[in-house]
């Protein structure tokens, strides 16, 4: 295929690369529906592409796709992406993607004219099958495995989430039912903490998920700025009835500079020492993620419990 500029693919000139038969698909086909309408896609996808480093490549790889990239960010070291799948330009670039040639693309459906989640533009290379972030990470797996037949995996690996989940509910009984919990990230720019709980313009974050599964007890987004966001001199009022505290470190020093804060030092669930630290950003994903969180909770439910 002779390389095309990106001024020619975005200007509509390259007929020939926007062939709606992919490079590497084989002949047989699935006709699905999706919020783009009817979808065709190759029944045995051969070289998938996922655009969110998150809930994309991490649905692929829990459904043992071949994955030939992935964009957005590094992929986190607890999910298992193999060492020879790279990481893509970000955001997306259109034209290294047509040089690709995937016969099947996994994208977020969050804003689909945009430069980070192109969804709109990728179906001109690709046939796009979409997530959402505002559905949990089972109803996302769920939906892809269905749509590609894959979805007595899928339930297995509900199973395996389900009996990890059960587990830690059963050993930690009392805390689940006794302690209120916050997961948060610090944005030492802003000095503010970001809460990762259910009802923000966030959507359904992962550490939300997970308690919710768990049966655990957030704070409420009432009581949060539309992301998530708690100012600096709001946390004794925020976080003064939390008895438990996730806390992401996203690995840019902002955790550090959170504990030296005088005003985090004096909330209950710091003096306690019920503080339990994530390392990586865990705010999205999917299967992996979730298991990372899981065990992530049982720790600082390890912590409640003394």
């Amino acid at each position: 295929m002779p390389r095309l500029s990106r001024r020619a693919f975005l200007a509509g000139g390259a007929s020939i690369a926007l062939s709606t038969t992919p490079l590497y698909a084989s002949n047989e086909q699935r006709r699905v529906e999706t919020s783009l309408g009817h979808v065709d896609i190759p029944a045995h996808p051969q070289r998938v592409l996922a655009i969110d480093s998150r809930i994309s490549l991490e649905a692929a790889l829990a459904l043992d796709l071949p994955v030939i990239g992935y964009s957005h960010s590094r992929a986190r070291p607890w999910v298992p992406v193999p060492g020879s799948v790279p990481m893509l330009t970000a955001p997306p670039d259109l034209e290294q993607i047509l040089m690709l040639a995937p016969d099947l693309i996994l994208c977020p459906d969050s804003s689909p004219n945009s430069d980070w989640w192109p969804l709109v533009r990728l179906s001109s290379i690709a046939p796009v099958l979409p997530s959402n972030h505002l559905q949990t990470w089972q109803v996302n797996l769920q939906r892809l495995g269905d749509w590609l037949g894959k979805t007595p995996m899928v339930q297995q690996r509900l199973r395996e989430h389900g009996s990890l989940i059960e587990d830690i509910r059963k050993a930690h009984a009392h805390a689940l039912a006794n302690l209120r919990f916050a997961a948060l990230y610090y944005d030492p720019v802003k000095r503010r903490a970001m809460v990762c709980s259910q009802g923000t313009s966030y959507g359904l974050v992962m550490p939300a998920q997970v308690l919710s599964e768990l049966g655990g007890r957030e704070i409420g987004a009432e009581r949060l700025g539309p992301n998530g966001e708690v100012t600096l001199e709001c946390f004794g009022d925020v976080f003064g009835d939390v008895d438990a505290i996730l806390l992401i470190d996203f690995g840019n020093g902002a955790a550090r500079e959170l504990s030296a804060e005088p005003l985090w030092q004096r909330l209950p669930a710091v003096r306690a020492g019920r503080i339990h630290v994530m390392k990586g950003n865990c705010v999205f994903g999917s299967v992996y993620t979730a298991r990372y969180l899981a065990e992530g909770w049982r720790g600082l439910l390890a912590r409640g419990q003394t």
